[in-house]
């Protein structure tokens, strides 16, 4: 079955969108692939063609990129000396549909970051809530103590009138 896909050969325009990057993107991670896997297939006026398993290969790196916080050409790399899906079930962008569920996806990820950021600063606002309430427990033990030296200088000079 991954040999029959292997054989639909993708122009870049359709490559791109499915890939979900811009055309001039796309022609250079075209010279990362060429650079790692060998060259792209071509038409008859000598423009790149992309089959199924180069799709595959491009995604997972990008994939790979994103969530290593690599470039590119580093996951492409890595990527060739592991080994690569042979099939990758791109969306069809073209589908309203799975824009939406993509956007929402996006967001969803988004929602639970900024979740997660806002439990962080809870914490370190209840934390510094803590520290802002010691020094008043120290003030209280200090006015306990018959103040000496440059405290009770500085007592007498907080003295009202």
């Amino acid at each position: 079955m991954a040999r029959e896909d292997a054989k639909i050969l993708y122009p870049p325009a359709q490559a791109a969108e499915a890939l979900g990057v811009r055309p001039s993107t796309l022609r250079r991670w075209a010279k990362v692939y060429e650079r790692v896997a060998g060259p792209l297939p071509r038409d008859e006026r000598g423009g790149r063609l992309w089959p199924q398993e180069a799709l595959a290969f491009m995604a997972e790196a990008k994939r790979r990129a994103d969530a290593e916080r690599i470039s590119i050409e580093q996951a492409a790399a890595r990527l060739a000396e592991e080994g690569v899906p042979e099939r990758l079930d791109l969306p069809d962008r073209s589908d309203p549909a799975e824009q939406l569920l993509q956007a929402l996806r996006g967001l969803d990820e988004r929602l639970a970051a900024v979740e997660a950021e806002l439990r962080a600063l809870r914490e370190e606002n209840a934390a510094l809530r803590r520290q802002l309430e010691a020094p008043e427990d120290l003030e209280e033990d200090l006015e306990d103590e018959e103040p000496r030296g440059l405290w009770a200088f500085l007592r007498r000079l907080m003295r009202p009138l």
